[in-house]
């Protein structure tokens, strides 16, 4: 196999099994012969339609549907699930030490960049805020007191809001999934 192609099965490879909940349909489809229904993955998981959904396209290369609709996992896909017993079968203490310094380092990584976003989302929006209420005020100075002149504050205001109390679920519920859209969009690396 050329270096490309090797390259490009470790790219599949690792994108599958970098998220928890692919790990775990590969390891049920890949735990009985017949392989897995939608409807059994989907209870096993305790997923919605749309998230095993997503995952299910997200691991295709490592698993395929046969003409009755099993889930069965490919000779990569195999590859992976045996990757990932190989690396948790003969964990020793030492290895989970290290494992916890690695994930307390990757989390003070994640919580440092998002709250630099939130914090920097709230500094926005209070400037923003600021700018805003004096907008109104001199507009009122000036006899411009319609209803458009507010709609020019609230509706801002309302949308910054929002955004920071977004980012703050993002920092508690998935700080990787914001990391990950900011890498995407290109502001970090």
């Amino acid at each position: 196999m050329a270096k490309n192609g090797r390259n490009e099965a470790e790219e599949i490879i690792v994108q599958a099994i970098g998220h928890s909940d692919r790990r775990n349909i590969l390891r049920i489809i890949g735990a009985t012969q017949d392989g897995g229904t939608y409807s059994s993955i989907l209870g096993e998981t305790e997923m919605n339609t749309g998230h095993l959904n997503y995952h299910l396209r997200n691991l295709e290369g490592l698993i395929e549907r046969d003409d009755e609709r099993h889930y069965r996992l490919t000779k990569l896909g195999m590859k992976s699930v045996m990757l990932l017993d190989g690396i948790t079968s003969d964990l020793d203490e030492e290895d989970i030490k290290l494992v916890s310094s690695a994930k307390t380092k990757k989390d003070d990584l994640f919580t440092g960049v998002v709250n630099l976003w939130a914090n920097l989302v709230l500094f926005f929006s209070f400037t923003a805020i600021l700018g805003l209420v004096s907008f109104l005020y001199f507009n009122i100075e000036a006899g411009y007191s319609g209803p458009t002149v507010y709609l020019w504050v609230i509706l801002p205001c309302i949308v910054l809001v929002a955004e920071y109390f977004w980012l703050q679920k993002i920092k508690r519920e998935a700080p990787e999934r914001f990391i990950e859209f900011l890498s995407r969009l290109g502001i970090i690396r």
